[in-house]
């Protein structure tokens, strides 16, 4: 049987929970009663989880298919094809343990309360109308406790606690892993990011955003994080060009095609005796000459950063073209990826409003049991949604919005912002450079400009610039430099950041 909307979609996060998550049966299971669950199916799975947490102390998520053969007779024909389809989309979906505890976890708890009210409000109801007032109150006394209960052990915590401590730096006697960093220096630059952090990118129009955003998604895919992107401004075939080309380098037309690659200026003038080209690409006269002969040099990037000074030299490399052809052959490696970690929700311009925002990811967990680690949205700016206020106080509920979705779903929330006026023409963002209403930083865990120059885009550079950050150190006008092959796609190839190469 099923049963309403709501409560379906929050009882298929508890089957989750139960399936997937070691750590989640532990911390739920004294507190759930298969009795809160509407829906007779997921009843019958949570009956299974529980049972096998009990005997085993795990969750059940290799074992629940043959569970299920064992004892799929005794279920109705119905309930029968549910539980399947459920299970193996469940197996389809996640890799045990790997999944939003915390989210499911608070979700949960939220539910049961919820559950033993209603459940209590009607025993109550029954027993006073029956005469029997001291087993009313009891009935009021047990929700009481449970409500105390939950507090204490969930939502309280006690400074110096050395079994916190190891919780939070030695997650079950392993390493922490960590949960989103991008490659190279430029991941070392920005830092890890992580669950319940809100970050923003902002620069300029046409400069760069929704590339980046989506190189995130790139990433995020990549190091199997559970990702849903937002697009607010293009269409479906635009995005799904995009994010193709992000993972099969591809232009218009195939052939050789240059891409910018780290060098040094002293490897390229020949001033420098250790230099790995043969050949002297500068001349007085000329200015920059190219040679198929010459060697990029970058020995003195990282060990002696002083003595490097950067520069960037144009390689050949082949591009095929972009066609269904070269996705056939290209993509198929990857799509599996692809669809285990993403979706895109694609809206018309201006119209997606931060209610449909939420319905949508509600829509994903009820629909194909996808529960976001990464929240992706371009761009903040121009997400509608219910205000009371037309001056500054709408900017910063918007992001208190933003910051308050990072919260409750215990994701990473990623979106981009614009710059002001005077933004354009500055070398290096920093603070006072973003548009709109300045408070928006008390909102954001980090905050991160995109510098890039007309020439600095045709020779493939963009710098990256902390200008806000909340438990990181950052200086501003410092920057990382990525590099670029925007006609082929590619948002990223390589990044430097001489500050982090400097002896201390």
């Amino acid at each position: 049987m099923i049963v309403e909307t709501d409560s379906l979609t929050e009882e298929k996060k508890i089957i989750i929970g139960l399936v997937v998550s070691t750590e989640y049966c532990e911390k739920i299971s004294k507190y759930l009663n298969p009795a809160y669950f509407k829906n007779s199916y997921l009843k019958t799975i949570s009956d299974w989880c529980l049972e096998f947490f009990e005997l085993y102390n795990t969750a059940p998520y290799k074992h629940l298919k043959d569970i299920y053969k064992t004892k799929k007779k005794k279920l109705k024909p119905a309930d029968a094809e549910l539980v399947k389809d459920l299970l193996q989309n469940l197996s389809d979906q996640y890799v045990e343990g790997e999944v939003n505890v915390d989210y499911l976890t608070s979700e949960t708890l939220t539910y049961i309360k919820k559950r033993k009210l209603e459940i209590v409000t009607n025993n109550v109801k029954v027993l006073q109308e029956a005469g029997k007032v001291e087993e009313a109150e009891q009935e009021l006394l047990q929700y009481e406790t449970m409500q105390n209960e939950i507090s204490s052990e969930f939502y309280t915590i006690t400074p110096g606690d050395e079994e916190l401590n190891e919780e939070i730096y030695n997650p079950k006697g392993k390493k922490a892993k960590r949960f989103f960093k991008l490659p190279g220096d430029l991941g070392r630059y920005l830092g890890e990011y992580k669950r319940s952090e809100l970050i923003s990118y902002f620069a300029p129009a046409k400069v760069g955003k929704t590339n980046v955003l989506l190189d995130n998604l790139k990433h995020a895919i990549l190091q199997k994080r559970k990702t849903v992107f937002f697009s607010l401004e293009m269409n479906k075939e635009e995005v799904i060009r995009r994010v193709n080309k992000l993972f099969v380098p591809m232009t218009d037309e195939e052939g050789m095609k240059t891409y910018p690659a780290f060098d040094c200026v002293h490897n390229q003038t020949g001033e420098c005796k250790d230099r790995l080209s043969p050949v002297i690409l500068f001349d007085s006269d000329i200015g920059l000459l190219r040679d198929p002969d010459h060697i990029c040099c970058i020995k003195c990037m990282k060990e002696n950063p002083e003595k490097y000074k950067m520069t960037v030299y144009n390689q050949m490399v082949f591009r095929e073209q972009e066609d269904i052809f070269t996705i056939r052959r290209k993509l198929k490696s990857k799509s599996k990826l692809m669809k285990k970690y993403s979706r895109i929700v694609v809206y018309p311009k201006y119209t997606l409003t931060y209610e449909d925002l939420v319905k949508e990811l509600a829509n994903l967990i009820r629909k194909e049991n996808f529960i976001a680690d990464i929240i992706i949205i371009d761009y903040a700016d121009i997400l509608k949604f219910t205000s009371n206020h037309l001056d500054f106080k709408l900017e910063d509920e918007r992001w208190q919005l933003l910051a308050q979705l990072a919260g409750t779903t215990n994701a990473l929330v990623i979106t981009a912002t614009q710059a002001n006026l005077a933004g354009h023409s500055a070398d290096v963002l920093d603070s006072t450079h973003q548009g709109g209403f300045y408070g928006k930083n008390r909102h954001v865990n980090l905050m991160c400009g995109l510098n890039q120059k007309k020439e600095e885009k045709e020779r493939g550079i963009i710098k990256f610039g902390i200008t806000e950050a909340r438990s990181k150190f950052y200086v501003q006008g410092r920057t990382c430099t990525v590099l670029q092959e925007l006609f082929a796609g590619q948002v990223y190839l390589d990044s430097y950041c001489k500050s982090l190469w400097r002896k201390k």
